[in-house]
């Protein structure tokens, strides 16, 4: 056998895998977006009955709720986004550049590393009195503070990465020619990391989005939940609304494949960036 044939059929094999794989990756998808267009009484008859039905659609926009949830998770994903680029990359900067004192930075790296390791739920007491405390318990803002709190080691890091692989001698260029640490973080330093901060904000946005855990237990359900915890809410004790569920999911998940397929080369460049520098 020749080594053509031999690479052919190696390719063959990996493209059958990847075909395999992307159906499977698939499947619930397009299954979720056929049973949004039918009745309930289709889904749970015993024979098939397919029919075009947006009756799942106008119900869950029937009293504004969907509409709010949908509005609340698009300002917590804004908001995340927002305090983990500024505050991811200020950390970073100052980890990467500014060289602290051993004693800020060993617990602020090991706080960092061990915050993603904790399971959510165990955090859910303390996060609760805090912001019980300060007033914003069941609100956006206090959500917002929630998402960007767990996001944030993540940002810092990443960002941290950015800014050790920019060469020293473009922040000491911009020292000398008399510009501050402030203006030459933000004139110099932080326009060569723009793949970063993308990479930031798509991946805080896509988590801050699906987050699930805090915004059910963080907030009294209703018109104050996230659109995550709307459709779980849509779960019933003594019905299940299988249509309204899928055309909730259908319509919740829209962002995020737009947001991944539009930001897919920013994604693979400011990842790939980040760890070529680091």
């Amino acid at each position: 056998m020749s080594t053509v044939q031999t690479d052919r059929k190696s390719n063959v094999a990996v493209e059958v895998t990847l075909a395999v794989i992307l159906l499977i990756a698939v499947a619930p998808i397009a299954w979720t977006v056929f049973l949004a267009f039918m009745p309930n009484r289709n889904i749970v008859a015993s024979d098939w009955q397919i029919s075009f039905w947006l009756g799942n659609f106008a119900t869950i926009f029937a009293d504004g709720t969907f509409m709010l949830q949908v509005l609340n998770s698009i300002m917590i994903v804004l908001g995340s986004v927002a305090v983990c680029m500024v505050v991811g990359s200020l950390a970073g900067y100052a980890l990467s550049r500014l060289h602290p004192p051993r004693w800020l930075t060993i617990p602020a790296l090991i706080i960092a590393a061990f915050i993603p390791l904790i399971p959510p739920m165990t955090l859910v007491p303390g996060l609760y009195l805090l912001l019980s405390e300060i007033g914003l318990i069941g609100t956006v803002p206090g959500l917002i503070l929630v998402n960007g709190f767990l996001n944030l080691p993540f940002a810092a890091l990443l960002m941290s990465s950015y800014f050790s692989g920019i060469p020293d001698e473009l922040r000491e260029a911009a020292l000398v020619d008399g510009a501050s640490e402030a203006k030459t973080f933000l004139l110099v330093m932080l326009p060569v990391v723009k793949p970063g901060l993308a990479a930031v904000g798509i991946f805080t946005g896509i988590l801050a989005w699906n987050e699930f855990q805090m915004g059910l237990t963080l907030t009294s359900g209703g018109e104050t939940a996230p659109v995550t915890v709307g459709i779980a809410g849509l779960l019933q004790p003594y019905a299940v609304t299988w249509g309204e569920m899928a055309a909730a999911g259908t319509l919740a998940a829209i962002p995020i494949i737009v947001m991944a397929v539009f930001a897919n080369r920013q994604i693979v460049a400011g990842l790939t960036a980040g760890a070529v520098k680091g």
